[in-house]
């Protein structure tokens, strides 16, 4: 079976090397392109039914000139000779504050990275239990709609974004059903089907976990968001083309594997603002009266979060794997997540782990690649070091893989 989702071709030692090394460049370069606001979510493949993106984001600047106002002029000559005295005392200025601003972003990294470190992961990430018990029964011949709906009762949160999706008229109209006002948890399960629910419990589970509203990192959010609903789309078709009969659990594997970049975005400007405080008290009990008054021009930096990220989203991943009371049927599950994030030979993985692997390389290629971030001679190394080849990509990409299809039923 896991011979199914392989390339045709094979490779020899020296190639599997270097796209051993290439991957391992992809990864940090995946970092910056997720924290850089430079790019941005390609929006048509956003499924904005499950996305939080249109409630808090604005409106998307696509070009630099969009930023011009009328209201911005040029220097007047008579202003310039002032703009000249001023220089050398700028200089200073910024030396001074380039000095601080680096302080502080490395106090935020320690704090980050200490409240990583000690911090609860269930209190970190507000996971709860509804994962694993929803992995115990979802799986099987048993799942009907009385199990659906007590964990809906029983996870407020998820009772919550069930009601919302089905008094939303574009999942209506997806649905092929005509809205109506739905107040129960256990008529909007009947009103998305138990097929349905199996696929998309992970994802209306975990939609809480990530911080949509804070300002500084609205435009990061949307890319994680993205890139576990694309991973977790491609694991479970990959599951399928397999011939795998619960395709499904690939849905829950990509949304584990993603949610440990959640932290780092939900934390930023809490650590920020805690890392700040620390070096203003700093200053302040050292008498470094001039220092302590510019930390006033201060403003939020992310130059750290690519470092952050890169050492930090398996770590949690691993935390989030021991939180997961797994039981017998699903260790299969628990085993592809360790198999991916200890970078386990895709030629020594069970089929889950294989389908994760291929995915997450997947969901990484696809949103690089339309921001034009991709090194392109670099995809052949990216894709062999997964076993896939460009019949694999072409089938995965024909699907719309960043957006899910509902199985679809008459009233």
């Amino acid at each position: 079976m896991i011979e199914s989702v392989f390339s045709d071709k094979r490779y020899t030692k020296e190639a599997q090397a270097a796209a051993s090394e290439i991957s391992r460049q992809v990864n940090s370069r995946h970092a910056k392109w997720m924290v850089s606001l430079q790019y941005l979510v390609n929006q048509d493949d956003v499924d904005h039914v499950l996305s939080r993106e249109g409630e808090f984001c604005d409106t998307i600047i696509l070009y630099e000139k969009e930023r011009v106002t009328d209201n911005q002029r040029l220097l007047l000559n008579c202003e310039t000779d002032k703009v000249l005295e001023r220089r050398a005392e700028n200089i200073v200025k910024q030396q001074r504050h380039q000095k601080i601003l680096e302080l502080v972003q490395k106090t935020a990294q320690n704090v980050m990275e200490s409240r990583f470190e000690k911090m609860d992961i269930a209190r970190l990430l507000n996971l709860h239990s509804g994962f694993a018990d929803f992995a115990s029964f979802a799986y099987t011949p048993t799942l009907n709609f009385q199990k659906l709906g007590s964990l809906a009762i029983l996870y407020n949160s998820l009772g919550t974004n069930i009601l919302e999706l089905v008094n939303n008229t574009q999942f209506c109209k997806q649905m092929g059903k005509t809205p109506r006002k739905i107040s129960d948890p256990k008529t909007a399960i009947g009103f998305i089907g138990v097929d349905n629910c199996r696929m998309l419990y992970p994802v209306l589970m975990t939609k809480p976990l990530l911080k949509w509203a804070d300002s500084n990192t609205k435009l990061i959010a949307p890319k994680m968001w993205q890139h576990a609903i694309t991973m977790a789309n491609v694991t479970r078709m990959r599951l399928s083309d397999a011939g795998y009969k619960e395709p499904d659990e690939g849905v829950l594997l990509g949304m584990l594997r993603g949610i440990s970049q959640f932290a780092i975005c939900n934390h930023f400007t809490n650590c920020y603002d805690d890392a700040l405080e620390l070096v203003m008290t700093r200053f302040r009990e050292n008498d470094q009266r001039e220092e302590y008054f510019a930390c006033a021009d201060v403003s939020y930096s992310m130059e750290f979060l690519p470092t952050v990220l890169e050492k930090w989203e398996k770590r949690l991943t691993q935390r989030i794997v021991d939180y997961i009371d797994w039981g017998p049927r699903n260790l299969h599950l628990k085993n592809a997540l360790l198999e991916d994030i200890n970078d386990v030979s895709v030629y020594e993985r069970n089929l889950h782990g294989v389908a994760l692997g291929q995915a997450r390389s997947y969901a990484i290629y696809d949103m690089m690649k339309k921001s034009n971030a991709f090194l392109t001679d670099q995809a052949p190394y990216w894709f062999a070091h997964m076993q896939m080849d460009g019949k694999i990509l072409k089938s995965i990409g024909a699907r719309n893989p960043g957006k899910f299809i509902l199985s679809v039923k008459d009233d």
